[in-house]
């Protein structure tokens, strides 16, 4: 469905609606919102609704099934392609993996505490998984000072392997908020 002035909005990612009142290029437009001010915003933001506040688009669920097939293989084949593409990695075949939430989901401000520590468990869960697979021998995982709810759990959790051993990072390059995990060979 083409985009009009006129047409009636939903966001996406916040609790505000309104009105398109203007068009500034085929991804960007002006919209005269439910909190009293007009907001610039790309298309990705937000959905076309209609007068019975239902979304006025149609969704081609082969199409939706095969981008996300798509997109879960080269996730999980180039999971570690971010942390690879470095100099540490080049020289050192380590690489350095940033725990903070702004580095691994888009809006880390509406997770709740649990959620935030879940993600980055999870995340470094796949880490290890996928260094394992790629024979990386060295992570050093990024995780601030703190409190250290995140740093205890990440030794917890390495210590349950007998392959992975855990020593604090070079204090000089990380201070205190960084963990290095050594991957012994299988």
């Amino acid at each position: 469905m083409k985009i009009s002035v006129g047409h009636k909005v939903k966001f996406i990612n916040e609790n505000l609606e309104g009105e398109i009142i203007s068009v500034l290029t085929d991804k960007r437009v002006l919209v005269d919102c439910s909190d009293g001010f007009e907001h610039e915003v790309s298309i990705d933001e937000i959905v076309i609704i209609g007068e019975d506040n239902e979304h006025l688009y149609n969704v081609d669920e082969t199409k939706i099934f095969e981008k996300i097939s798509n997109v879960d293989k080269k996730e999980k084949d180039n999971f570690l392609s971010k942390y690879i593409n470095t100099n540490k990695f080049k020289y050192e075949r380590s690489i350095e993996v940033d725990l903070h939430l702004d580095k691994l989901v888009e809006f880390p401000g509406k997770l709740e505490d649990w959620q935030r520590l879940h993600t980055q468990m999870q995340h470094i869960k796949n880490c290890l998984s996928a260094a394992k697979k790629k024979n990386i021998r060295k992570i050093v995982f990024i995780h601030g000072v703190g409190t250290g709810v995140l740093k205890t759990e990440l030794h917890n959790y390495i210590s349950n392997f007998d392959d992975l051993t855990i020593k604090t990072a070079d204090f000089r390059e990380y201070g205190e908020g960084a963990t290095e995990v050594i991957i012994k060979n299988s």
